[in-house]
């Protein structure tokens, strides 16, 4: 969905425009804009009234306007409407006697003399209109005309427009407005640079101004806390100009002020209002961060594990390809970094890339697509700033296609959604289809995988080599068609996908996207045998799509396939929808996430209520499974999505964090393997249901980490076929380093049973994972010298990470403190220190193990306990 955050845009952001009216001849009075209107910033828009048609030209940076028949010749009606959501807030606009509307006109031929007025309209009505000055125009030069500003109503209504009314005593039919502005009179007018990614490497930024003739200046840079971070001095020249340069090294990023003062000829100092200016990061040329590596099963970064947390941002899918907003875009990095966000995934859609067969954003046809589909030509270099951005703030991003060009009613590329079912042509980008959209490339048509695959060779040739990018996603966003979700069909469409990426950039890691809409986690490619070259897996596991059962009322919610048994959803869904991955050789992450299906999960309650507990459960089990990352799902920006959950975003990233970047669980530990052929139970919404009794026996039990393999891939990682004499072969079980085995017989293929006991390990064999219980489990592994731990209570869960330990309440009745009696990987004697900086626990693991630690919990909340030296 489309937010329009359009803001008010001050002299930070573009030129500052500047007129000297002498007051007296030492002292000037100067003109500063406080609101651009045009060039365009995005705010309102230049509205056809009265026989009036404008028209920006010029890149947006003039706006054209000519009179039609409806208009009296010699009369010119200039309006600027605000829309709803973008009128100005009471008190952001200047008021009383020195405020000012500022605009310079063009004609192409001379007109002697034009008369002016100026109105404006709150809550539906004109003011009365106040009389401004009369100009001339000389032909083709630009002129100035500055009106005062009409008072705004006492009370409070938002400014829905403004009127310049211009008449002049001969025809007049052309004009062009290079220059419209709400401003006021001021002592000094600063003009500060037009911060902007061309700026990237500069060291310095100019700043300007106005006042009067030999006056000393002085400008004060502060944050948003009124700190000085620095003041620059100057004096101003004998037509009053003055220019000063900003240290780009040796200041913040993000919003700044600037305060200018001047010392007047009476020994006073009159201080402007502050000008705001957004300062964007210096990048150095080639600078980026470190590249991201797999091991084994773990990401890695200058050699050490390494994990992430984060979101997926929207606004290049949903926003950006209609109108580009670099303010906005980088305040989102430096707001995500405060949290400790490193990792964002990057939904596209693939015409915002290749907008026609072979057409990237190195080709001059780029730019001309996009104007022609009302599209924002500048969306490339949007993207392409904000990877250098990310890298600044420690953030690297994951690329990934949500969508491509086959529907030409869709408005994010230049479409009509109002002709769709009209059979008239939708008008957006979709060289995947044709105009009316009844033929058109479905997810795994050959047309689209040669798509993605020329997009993804182009992008990897310009990004080779660039830490900022985590990697891609292939083959796609959720795959779920007939054509791409068999077994043979996702791995041939993802390694089509795959190779131009490596073949590009072989250090550059690319992870695979689920079946079944992201959540399949039963074909072998989906858990455990990646196609060569695959870096990891990158499924989608909601909180509510798990394999629990649906609930009674689940056909009156939104989302049925959402709406499940809530107990059981928090007690183990997500370890049993991550349990298939969990002896997988190459890293998993959780794509997607967070609060999405709350009203369907929990259709009684607030989004407030119910979604702190869904951000921080699905943290804390991603965790828990051994993933490397989880990024959750939401609409950046949505105004009621995605800003209620701010606040609950910031904390809870804050304090999951560090716990992922110190790198995921170890799941190498495992010495507890548990064995089943998937089809036990029937596949249930691409999910393995047989293997919930197994998730639920080792969280009650407190076994994890453990593995859980399918017979194939036991088959497959144990079974080893050598030579034993001439042309004789005999298998023999090789490389299976547990110390316990569990095996479900139903449906198994017998060669798995037969080489865990040709394996010589202690063997328990169940004929339904279902009748296994609590007690049976733990004799056995007792039995296999395995420890259990029988006295932490069963509805909580305990996560031992590699420099913290979390606990989390799954299920149960709150009441006090409880002990809980972790097994921790440390030598030595080391100390817990819970999230308010208390030392809990200090000791050995063995004595932790012993004694424990008292934890009070409400249900389905957690706590995280730094483990320090």
């Amino acid at each position: 969905m489309l937010r329009l955050f359009h803001r008010l845009v001050s002299v930070s952001a573009l030129a500052l425009f500047a007129l000297a009216l002498l007051a007296t001849p030492a002292q000037a009075s100067v003109f500063s804009a406080r609101v651009l209107l045009v060039p365009d910033t995005g705010l309102g828009m230049a509205s056809e009234y009265a026989g009036v048609a404008p028209k920006w030209i010029q890149a947006e940076t003039a706006l054209a306007v000519s009179t039609e028949t409806a208009s009296p010749a010699n009369e010119l009606n200039l309006v600027w409407t605000f829309w709803g959501h973008t009128r100005p807030a009471a008190g952001a606009l200047p008021s009383g006697p020195a405020a000012r509307v500022r605009l310079v006109l063009q004609a192409p031929r001379s007109l002697p003399t034009i008369r002016s007025s100026i109105l404006v309209r709150s809550a539906d009505t004109w003011s009365e209109p106040i009389a401004g000055p009369t100009i001339s125009l000389a032909a083709g030069r630009p002129t100035e005309l500055l009106l005062p500003l009409p008072a705004l109503p006492a009370g409070g209504e938002a400014l829905e427009a403004l009127r310049v009314h211009l008449r002049a005593d001969e025809d007049f039919s052309d004009l062009t407005v290079t220059a419209w502005a709400l401003g006021e009179h001021e002592a000094i007018s600063l003009q500060p640079p037009a911060d902007s990614p061309a700026n990237r490497a500069a060291p310095t930024l100019a700043v300007s101004g106005l006042t009067s003739p030999g006056a000393p200046v002085s400008v004060a840079v502060l944050d948003e806390g009124e700190r000085v971070l620095a003041t620059l001095r100057a004096t101003a020249d004998a037509s009053g100009r003055f220019a000063l340069a900003l240290d780009r090294a040796k200041l913040p990023v993000g919003p700044l002020r600037l305060r200018a003062s001047v010392k007047l000829p009476d020994g006073s100092v009159a201080t402007a209002l502050d000008v705001p200016l957004y300062l964007f990061p210096l990048l150095r040329p080639g600078a980026t961060l470190p590249m991201v590596r797999r091991e084994g099963r773990e990401l890695t970064v200058d050699g050490k594990p390494w994990g992430f947390t984060g979101l997926n941002y929207t606004r290049f899918n949903l926003g950006y390809t209609i109108r580009t907003d670099f303010r906005e875009a980088a305040e989102d990095l430096r707001t995500y970094a405060s949290w400790g966000v490193n990792v964002l995934r990057i939904p596209l859609n693939l015409a915002s890339i290749q907008p026609a067969p072979g057409v990237f954003p190195d080709d001059a046809r780029y730019a001309e697509i996009l104007r022609a589909h009302r599209l924002d030509p500048e969306f490339f270099n949007l993207l392409d700033s904000f990877i250098g951005w990310a890298g600044h703030h420690g953030i690297r991003l994951v690329l990934e296609w949500h969508e491509v060009p086959n529907d030409p009613y869709r408005y994010f590329i230049g479409g009509n959604e109002q002709l769709r079912g009209t059979g008239e042509p939708g008008g957006g980008i979709a060289w995947l289809s044709n105009p009316t959209g009844t033929e058109r490339a479905e997810w795994g048509d050959h047309r689209i995988v040669r798509a993605i695959a020329d997009t993804n060779r182009w992008l990897a040739r310009r990004y080779r080599g660039n830490g900022n990018l985590l990697g891609f996603e292939v083959p796609y966003n959720e795959p779920h068609s007939r054509a791409d979700s068999s077994e043979m069909a996702w791995r041939a469409i993802t390694a089509a996908t795959l190779h131009p990426i490596v073949a590009e950039d072989p250090e550059r890691l690319a992870f695979g996207m689920s079946i079944a809409w992201g959540h399949g986690n039963v074909l072998p490619s989906n858990t455990w045998l990646p196609p060569e070259d695959l870096a990891g897996f990158a499924p989608h596991y909601y909180l509510g799509n798990g394999p629990v059962a649906i609930r009674p009322d689940a056909k009156s919610r939104p989302e049925p396939w959402l709406a499940r048994d809530v107990a059981a959803t928090f007690e183990h869904s997500f370890a049993a929808v991550a349990l298939p991955h969990s002896a997988s050789p190459v890293p998993v992450w959780n794509g997607e996430s967070g609060e999405h299906g709350f009203e369907s999960l929990f259709p009684d309650l607030a989004q407030l209520q119910s979604a702190p507990w869904m951000i921080e459960t699905q943290l804390a089990q991603a965790y828990g499974a051994g993933m490397a990352g989880s990024l959750g799902w939401t609409l950046t920006g949505h105004e009621t999505i995605y800003a209620p959950l701010r606040p609950v975003l910031e904390k809870h990233y804050r304090r999951y964090a560090p716990v992922f970047a110190a790198g995921p669980v170890d799941y190498s530990r495992a010495k507890i393997l548990f064995v089943q052929n998937p089809g036990a139970v029937p596949v249930q919404n691409g999910l393995n249901h047989a293997c919930v009794p197994f998730a639920r026996l080792a969280l009650d039990l407190h076994l994890l980490p453990v593995h859980y393999m399918s017979d194939a891939q036991l088959l497959a990682n144990g079974l080893v076929q050598i030579s034993a004499g001439l042309e004789q072969v005999e298998s023999v079980a090789s490389g299976l380093g547990y110390r316990a085995v569990v095996v479900d017989s139903r449906n198994l293929d017998q060669r798995a049973l037969d080489l865990v006991r040709a394996a010589g390990l202690p063997l328990l064999v169940v004929d339904d994972a279902a009748s296994l219980t609590r007690d049976r489990l733990a004799a056995f592994l007792g039995s296999a010298g395995i420890a259990v731990d029988r006295r932490t209570p069963a509805d909580f869960q305990l996560i031992p990470g590699r420099a913290h330990l979390v606990v989390y309440r799954r299920s149960g009745h709150d009441r006090g403190p409880v002990r809980v009696y972790p097994r921790l990987y440390y030598t030595g004697d080391r100390s817990l220190v819970d999230e308010a900086g208390r030392v809990v626990f200090t000791g050995s693991a063995e004595r932790l193990a012993a004694d424990g630690i008292p934890v009070g919990l409400a249900k389905w909340t957690s706590a995280i306990f730094r483990i320090t030296p």
